[in-house]
């Protein structure tokens, strides 16, 4: 009798035990998505937006101050329209560029902390499952608004590099003509 107690609790400790290396090996991988996800944020963040903004603000207010004209020009009010709308996708990709350094930061966190709550049994063991799946939750997030950054980028540096150029000529040729 002894003997098939025994085995029986050896049997449930080694399920234990793989239920624990299963958990481990989805955190580790939660991780390792994670670390792919930040080296690609770093890759692609941009830390001269308020440089940018700054520019294409005073370049508006030059416009402003010195376009005089009977006549609308209606190729430059396309020009100078989503030049503005430039300057507002601007706003929203500093936004989301500080909502992903902070989401790395927290998710990292939590990943770790996750990850030595198993491997010392921590906590509520038959919620690890639950934990495991809202983490990859989280990530899944994360990697959502990393391409929505990536999408913002692409769209306000489309902008910026084939509308600037031009309307700095046409501020310059503005001021040499008054």
């Amino acid at each position: 009798m002894n003997k098939v107690l025994f085995f029986t609790f050896l049997i449930l400790l080694s399920c234990s035990d793989l239920q624990k290396e299963t958990q481990q090996a989805k955190i580790q991988k939660l991780q390792s998505e994670l670390s792919m996800n930040q080296a690609t944020f770093e890759r692609e963040f941009i830390d001269t937006i308020h440089d940018m903004k700054y520019n294409a603000g005073e370049l508006e207010r030059s416009i402003k101050f010195h376009y005089h004209s009977d006549t609308i020009d209606l190729e430059l009010g396309r020009k100078v329209d989503t030049y503005k709308r430039m300057r507002r996708l601007l706003d929203a990709l500093g936004r989301t560029g500080v909502m992903l350094k902070k989401s790395f930061e927290e998710e990292e966190m939590q990943l770790r902390g996750l990850l030595s709550d198993v491997e010392n049994g921590y906590g509520q063991r038959d919620q690890y499952d639950n934990y495991i799946n809202l983490e990859s939750t989280k990530n899944e997030q994360i990697f959502v608004l990393l391409q929505d950054y990536e999408r913002l980028k692409t769209s306000s540096f489309g902008i910026y590099d084939s509308l600037h150029v031009d309307l700095s000529r046409f501020v310059k040729q503005m001021i040499e003509k008054e």
